[in-house]
């Protein structure tokens, strides 16, 4: 084993050299057959408060969104299609899978390409990862980088709110009980009686 030298940067402690350390940390390469997917992430984007302030499962929604990504050879973004079962499977709570993609939306990692339902045919949901360029190659729109610490506060305080009161009212009828479920006290007159 060779001795560690210091003042030589061309080895690491180990001995080995950096260019074998970059070798085998550098994304997959010429040799790579197509089964290694990955996808970069600036520094900036990871230390940004948009990302930082994320929510357990919006960020679970983020990297299931990234893995779809991936998974089409990084030429759909615009057309990414994630079904509520594959988020819940990945990890995101059922109930609040709405919510999460609120978060990611509102903080500008992610565009929304709202789906309807109806007539018996489906229309998901199309997801934009806005750090990356489109499948039209439109360059990325870096929207997160306009969330500031103040703005995902403010979701947290308040918009969070607003929008799941938004999404309770969009399309969907209030169900009316078929009777009350409370059952009134007794008056005093039919106390009397029962005892």
């Amino acid at each position: 084993m060779a001795e560690f030298n210091p003042r030589d940067k061309s080895r690491t402690s180990q001995g080995k050299t950096r260019a074998m350390v970059r070798k085998h940390t550098a994304p997959p390469g010429a040799a790579d057959d197509g089964s290694l997917r990955w996808q970069w992430f600036t520094i900036q984007l990871l230390e940004s408060a948009a990302f930082t302030t994320l929510s357990a499962n919006a960020c679970r929604a983020f990297f299931r969104i990234v893995i779809e990504h991936t998974s089409h050879a990084a030429l759909e973004n615009g057309k990414l299609i994630v079904t509520h079962p594959q988020f819940v499977s990945y990890g995101v709570t059922g109930e609040y899978v709405a919510d999460a993609i609120d978060e990611l939306e509102y903080k500008g990692l992610i565009k929304v390409r709202r789906g309807r339902a109806g007539s018996g045919v489906a229309h998901p949901n199309r997801f934009t990862l806005t750090f990356v360029g489109d499948h039209e190659g439109t360059p990325p729109t870096d929207e997160w980088k306009r969330c500031t610490a103040e703005r995902c506060r403010k979701w947290s305080e308040t918009d969070r709110k607003i929008a799941a009161d938004k999404r309770g009212r969009v399309g969907r009828k209030k169900k009316i009980p078929l009777r009350n479920p409370e059952i009134p006290p007794l008056r005093d007159s039919e106390i009397r009686r029962a005892s």
